[in-house]
């Protein structure tokens, strides 16, 4: 937190029991994270892709490279290095392909799925303070703008007989609850349906977003004949093309009001307004995943309105799909010196290796690897030392 205030983050990051820096604040405080490294001596290099590893003996010697824009890869280029720390996103499918290429293990990974829900704020305001909820003044007032955080267990005995054949125990929770924030788009292909949400500095847009997810394991993967380490992926996939095909198509979200959603209908009255700015469309969500994940989503919105007592309205509305609430997949490393260990020099790290759920997760990890890469070149110099003492002292870092 220390070094994100250096960077440009306020200062109210260090006592805050929800620390938030704002979508807008990223981008200047990523300019003075990028200069910084620069002044190190980083080469940062934008508008590059990495085309493949060059490993030779179970050794990775390089990373062949080219232009983002050069689809067909003609110009690829070697760059050598002593070791590669592949810090890719749980959104990296073609990296995982790659790696299956040079028979780098990689394993299936419980994950989960499910819609993002929508209300307006200051409904949310109203449920979370009552009559306080006037002192909200969307961000600029006495007190903050309202959030929540929900969690239910489904126990598979709450479904009766005639539900699917595949349900089991299973966890559904609110996930990146976004006050005053909006829904934004994450799939870059209009086959592809996947959404996010996101909030600026001040939260004060007329909306409060958040994820509601199942958790899916190996069992519904298999349920739908996808098999192997890219069975999860494959299975997000199936309810992001069928998202597309529910908005018809350039990026439109298909929507649909939560008690609709419960009674399995669709209105054809017009749905509320959404933050989504690539527009929605009224859709038969309660169809989308199969009926074990449908039913489990249910459940807890019944129960989520019993801790929230008007969080079930007219006006809350949901969105499909969310996918990639975090990777599908983990890639095997050593516990102590973070090496892959399927190829030496490989260092796999953070959310898309299977390693992290989150940002703060995500830079410890980082941090982690990058003491382990340093002690194995001995690149340690007085200050390098002296911060690793003091992890060290704080139980982040084995050395």
């Amino acid at each position: 937190m220390k070094t994100l205030v250096q960077f440009g983050a306020n200062k109210k990051i260090l006592i805050d029991g929800k620390p938030h820096l704002g979508t807008d604040r990223l981008v200047p405080l990523l300019r003075n994270f990028r200069r910084h490294l620069q002044d190190l001596g980083v080469t940062i290099k934008f508008g590059t892709r990495v085309d493949d590893l060059h490993i030779e003996d179970g050794h990775v010697l390089g990373v062949m490279v080219s232009e983002s824009a050069d689809e067909l890869r003609l110009r690829s280029q070697k760059l050598e290095c002593d070791a590669v720390i592949l810090a890719v996103g749980h959104s990296a499918r073609d990296v995982y392909q790659m790696l299956l290429t040079h028979n780098v293990e990689l394993l299936q990974r419980d994950f989960a799925v499910g819609l993002r829900i929508e209300h307006p704020q200051e409904l949310i305001n109203r449920i979370q303070y009552a009559e306080l909820a006037s002192e909200v003044c969307r961000g600029r007032g006495k007190v903050p703008v309202a959030d929540y955080k929900l969690a239910n267990y489904i126990d598979k005995n709450d479904f009766n007989e005639s539900s699917d054949s595949n349900v089991e125990n299973r966890s559904c929770y609110s996930f990146c609850m976004c006050p005053g924030g909006q829904v934004v788009l994450t799939s870059t292909n209009p086959s592809e349906i996947c959404i996010n949400g996101m909030s600026f500095s001040r939260r004060a847009s007329r909306w409060a977003n958040a994820a509601l997810v199942v958790s899916v394991t190996k069992n519904d993967f298999e349920a739908l004949n996808y098999y192997g380490p890219l069975a999860g992926v494959e299975f997000q996939r199936e309810f992001e093309r069928r998202a597309a095909i529910m908005g018809g198509g350039k990026f439109v979200v298909p929507v649909q009001t939560v008690p609709d959603f419960l009674e399995n209908k669709l209105s054809v009255t017009s749905v509320p307004p959404s933050s989504y700015r690539l527009g929605v469309k009224a859709s038969n969500l309660h169809q989308l995943f199969p009926t074990n994940i449908s039913e489990a989503l249910k459940h807890s919105l019944v129960m989520f309105e019993q801790e929230l007592p008007g969080f079930i309205c007219n006006e809350a509305l949901l969105h499909g799909v969310e996918t990639r609430a975090s990777s599908p997949i983990q890639i095997p490393r050593d516990i102590d010196s973070y090496e892959s260990t399927s190829v030496k020099g490989l260092y796999p790290v953070g959310e898309g290796a299977g390693y992290a759920g989150g940002i703060v997760s995500a830079a410890v990890d980082g941090m982690n690897a990058g003491f382990a890469v340093a002690k194995k070149f001995n690149l340690f110099h007085g200050d390098v030392k002296s911060v690793l003492g003091k992890a060290h002292n704080a139980g982040l870092v084995k050395y």
